[in-house]
């Protein structure tokens, strides 16, 4: 009995391992990008912070649990999206990710996603570092 819990245990741990795999990819990829953000150095943010926001926010979105191998792909998606540099590539890659989404309508939401996602955290990460002053009433 013992040992098919720690087969159980190791097995968890693995998946778990190859979904932070795919995650680190898009949150690495996506860090690249934002660093030569002129809005992010405008406010002095740092790129792997609102790329660790934005990465936890999909997260919330996906299927399963964490690493459950239901969301590799989702995650490859996502770095696919994070990767596409124009628009042929960026509807080539929502073509190819269509099925994991659903639909093309679903994984352009998605890939569309992205840019909100990165608005809402840098948005929080200003207010954060830039709290608005208190009103006297």
């Amino acid at each position: 009995m013992r040992q098919i819990l720690l087969l159980a245990l190791m097995a968890s741990l693995l998946t778990a391992c190859a979904d932070s795999k795919e995650r680190s990819v898009f949150e690495e990829r996506l860090a690249a990008r934002l660093a030569t953000d002129p809005d992010l150095k405008d406010y002095n943010l740092d790129p792997k912070e609102v790329a660790e926001c934005v990465t936890a926010e999909i997260a919330k979105t996906l299927p399963g649990l964490r690493g459950s191998p239901a969301r590799k792909p989702y995650w490859e998606a996502y770095a696919a999206f994070e990767s596409a540099r124009t628009t042929e590539e960026a509807l080539t890659t929502i073509k190819r990710y269509k099925d994991v989404f659903g639909s093309e309508q679903k994984a352009s939401a998605a890939a569309l996603g992205i840019t909100e996602h990165i608005m809402n955290c840098m948005g929080n990460l200003i207010e954060t570092a830039h709290p608005a002053p208190k009103t006297q009433e």
